[in-house]
């Protein structure tokens, strides 16, 4: 089966980073795959330091809209493409356009990872989504916005969750190294907070509650890691940081690469968005062996289960962050009990592993 997996997005998120796993997951299972990117691209320049093959599609042209379509086109016929398997949303005109000016009948499945916010039973969107052969959702709530909300067949709608690779097994003295390389101080309670830089990502609200942990005489520490999506947002990050006097306890560090390599550092790992589809960096940790708190929005609820493998805070409350915080820091049983249920459950339905050969299945079986 050959594999065309398409991504255009300039973007460094999640959505980008799973079309690139999905690449090189799928030819390690045996498939013939291809990416298509735009040039420049973090996806592409990943691609190329990973050796995958790839097609890069010139910039948009406003003045010739409908040529990257044309050209996606040929190359579906020159070679030989079976399914294109797409991840962001303004590739669907591209590539609804390219299947129905394809000589060889190809398939088009679509992963949405993305909340929807709107019908979209117009014209031009009852044509774009008649393209689409099989549309998969990452959550369960998504699946049933997808359902009451576009013009397909219950039965063209499948719920696929996210898989995440198993982490390297640490012993003692190498998460000790790795927290000194972090430059987390020894006997503090440590969170690790790991997303772009923006304010709906809420890093604000950890700030807030390292305050209020510190106040209550307990030792927090949090390292914030990710691009700065939001240079106005991290200068104000930054500046809340030391009119709280929070110096020694709040660090702004830059992307990392491999973020699970660096999870098993932290005590916990928080995700803190306002509303996340998902919220991958849950499941890793969880699978890290590293107890979560999540805000109880999106789908963060069908990863979490409160009070058995992690807890959740109400969205945009720092205080009700801050206590779930000190739960953990006061209570290392109910810590360890959180971080080994919640590992097991991300074993289960979240294991890398499980996910593309399910995903290979689904390809090869859509119709």
């Amino acid at each position: 089966m050959k594999i065309l997996e398409l991504c255009t997005s300039d973007g460094v998120g999640g959505l980008e980073l799973y079309a690139l796993r999905s690449t090189a997951a799928l030819q390690r299972l045996g498939h013939d795959v291809m990416a298509v990117v735009r040039p420049g691209t973090m996806l592409q320049q990943r691609l190329h330091e990973q050796g995958l093959a790839h097609f890069v599609l010139p910039r948009r042209s406003r003045a010739l809209p409908l040529l990257a379509a044309w050209r996606l086109a040929r190359l579906i016929d020159k070679a030989q493409v079976d399914v294109i398997h797409m991840h962001w949303g303004p590739d669907l005109f591209l590539a609804a356009l390219a299947k129905r000016w394809a000589s060889r009948p190809v398939r088009l499945v679509y992963t949405r990872q993305m909340a929807l916010t709107r019908p979209k039973n117009d014209a031009y969107h009852r044509f774009l989504y008649r393209q689409i052969d099989l549309y998969l959702t990452i959550t369960d709530k998504l699946l049933q916005q997808a359902r009451q909300l576009l013009p397909l067949p219950a039965e063209r709608i499948q719920r696929l969750y996210y898989g995440v690779p198993a982490p390297a097994v640490l012993q003692d003295a190498e998460r000790r190294a790795l927290r000194h390389s972090l430059q987390i101080p020894e006997r503090v309670f440590a969170i690790g907070l790991i997303g772009r830089m923006e304010e709906q990502k809420g890093q604000h609200l950890l700030i807030e509650a390292v305050q209020y942990l510190r106040a209550a005489g307990i030792p927090a520490h949090a390292t914030l890691i990710g691009p700065a999506m939001d240079a106005a947002y991290q200068q104000r990050l930054q500046r809340e940081i030391e009119e709280r006097g929070l110096q020694d306890a709040v660090i702004l560090r830059g992307p990392h690469k491999t973020p699970m390599d660096i999870m098993p550092a932290f005590d916990v790992i928080v995700l803190t968005t306002r509303m996340e589809t998902f919220g991958l960096v849950l499941a890793e940790a969880m699978r890290c062996g590293v107890a979560v708190v999540g805000t109880d929005a999106g789908g963060v609820p069908e990863i979490i289960e409160d009070g058995r493998s992690g807890l959740l805070f109400t969205p945009e409350d720092a205080s009700h962050l801050a206590r779930q915080l000190e739960h953990l820091a006061r209570n290392d049983g109910l810590r360890r009990q959180l971080a080994a249920a919640g590992k097991a459950r991300a074993d289960d339905l979240f294991a890398e592993e499980n996910h593309y050969r399910r995903l290979a299945d689904t390809l090869l079986n859509v119709t």
